[in-house]
């Protein structure tokens, strides 16, 4: 859910930052089809650039600082919030009920959007005098009463008596919405609201592509040997009696003003088409701040760059649980990096499966992920969760790590729980795998034993896990996963 509210976010600067120039640069030129597929245009990236991703090069580490960036990565390493064992479960937090807000304003949207097209379409059928489906697949409905003319897809609706006095004019301006497809600029428009339904640039937005519709109609009509002064007074009766619909092209739609000043501006120069490409430094500008960083994993072994496929063949040495490459081999890190970077530090998790060669990623560009997220994670873990008696007994508490590795196909091996926690008289101990070395407190190593050995269950009878993903393929990836025991 906290992915979704990102995405909006981003969403909305991608338009926000396209939008305001095209108000300033292009709204009042008579350049109606460039400035549509501008919108269109911007309304598309606001989809989709958010989900674009960008590769940053790493930055080349020495082989004299592998060791201080060794004790840098440890700082950041992937792991999850640690499950609290013992203790009343957390309450929502803030991000839970933003998502449960912009969620259900989504849904209201959405449901709004939907009521209003079934106005349309009952408004098509409801008090029909009759329909005529021409030789161009259009189809007129004629009402009575002095309903303002509208267009949706490949319908016109009409009134008796606009048909009988103005009908050519009218019917005119609604085919060229339906031939220049404005009922599916429309309903993109509405997917970006649904998205976006608290941002209020989208309505903005909107409504000047529908003004581009208006302006791109009745150009299309003054071409067909209609008096601009007779359309404009049409325009003007017609706007008495406006009973537009959210989704229809409304013949009255746009300020009536507004569109017969436009349609007495001088043609724009050509020259001013240069000023779309605007679109293009603020589309770069817009896709540094929006899209989601990432750090294209990169290992140099003697001045040449070598791709991740090669990392099992490298030689390795063990550093407090983390491999590092060994001789002319380097790490390759980003300076400034971000939960669930991209950042490849060894290939080798702590124990490693001699049978399979394929590399484990300690941070891949997509870490594992639990069916539901880290939530449903949580509520897993409390629900099977034991916290052995004998470990209650002799008053072991504090952090146990349960570290594994998350395969491609999504299956969890090389499960294995390590301690370092506060027994009850202050001593402070670290226990890794069955350590028979540690008693603790008032226990025992069979205490100890039997502690780690219910947390590694918990976790082996885990289901299977989204994989991590690197360039697009699953791969495998260690996870820690840190559990809190408590007292009560």
């Amino acid at each position: 859910m906290e992915s979704l509210l990102i995405y909006t976010l981003r969403s909305s600067l991608v338009l926000t930052l396209l939008y305001l120039p095209y108000t300033l640069m292009l709204r009042r030129e008579r350049f109606f089809r460039l400035n549509r597929l501008t919108l269109l245009a911007i309304l598309v990236l606001a989809l989709v650039q958010p989900l674009v991703r960008i590769t940053i090069p790493d930055r080349f580490v020495p082989q004299g600082e592998a060791t201080a960036a060794i004790a840098d990565v440890q700082e950041f390493l992937y792991t999850y919030d640690a499950v609290t064992v013992g203790a009343a479960p957390s309450v929502w937090g803030w991000r839970e009920w933003a998502a449960i807000v912009y969620v259900a304003g989504m849904v209201m949207m959405l449901c709004l959007r939907a009521c209003q097209l079934l106005q349309i379409h009952r408004a098509l059928r409801r008090g029909c005098l009759w329909r005529d489906r021409g030789d161009d697949g259009v189809t007129v409905w004629c009402h009575a009463g002095d309903g303002a003319p509208f267009s949706w897809m490949r319908n016109i609706y009409i009134s008796e008596g606009d048909y009988a006095e103005n009908s050519r004019a009218i019917l005119l301006h609604e085919r060229a919405h339906i031939h220049c497809r404005h009922s599916l600029d429309i309903l993109l428009v509405t997917l970006v609201e649904v998205v976006q339904w608290w941002n209020p640039f989208v309505y903005m937005l909107g409504r000047s592509l529908r003004d581009v519709h208006e302006y791109e109609a009745d150009e299309r009509v003054l071409r067909q040997d209609i008096m601009p002064g007779e359309y404009h007074t049409l325009l003007v009766r017609k706007a008495l009696a406006d009973t537009s619909y959210a989704f229809a092209n409304n013949f009255t739609r746009s300020h009536v003003s507004q569109r017969i000043a436009m349609m007495k501006r001088p043609p724009s120069r050509p020259l001013a088409r240069g000023k779309v490409l605007y679109v293009v430094p603020f589309l770069l500008v817009s896709l540094v701040l929006s899209a989601t960083p990432m750090i294209k994993p990169l290992l140099f072994v003697d001045g040449e760059e070598v791709g991740s496929d090669h990392l099992v063949q490298l030689p390795t040495n063990s550093i407090d649980h983390i491999d590092v490459l060994r001789g002319s081999t380097a790490i390759s890190l980003f300076g400034k990096r971000a939960r669930g970077g991209a950042v490849i530090v060894g290939t080798k998790p702590d124990s490693p499966d001699p049978t399979d060669d394929a590399p484990v990623f300690l941070i891949a560009e997509e870490m594992p992920e639990f069916p539901g997220g880290e939530t449903a994670m949580q509520e897993y873990i409390r629900r099977h969760i034991r916290y052995p008696a004998e470990a209650r007994a002799a008053r072991l508490y504090g952090r146990m790590d349960v570290r594994f590795i998350v395969e491609a196909d999504g299956t969890l091996t090389n499960v294995r729980a390590e301690y370092s926690g506060d027994t009850a008289e202050g001593a402070k101990a670290t226990i890794t795998g069955y350590s028979p070395s540690f008693t603790g407190g008032d226990g025992s190593a069979s205490h100890t034993r039997a502690w780690l050995s219910s947390a590694e269950q918990l976790v082996s009878q885990m289901p299977r896990w989204n994989p991590a993903r690197q360039q697009g393929r699953p791969v495998r990836a260690q996870v820690t996963l840190p559990l809190y025991y408590k007292l009560e």
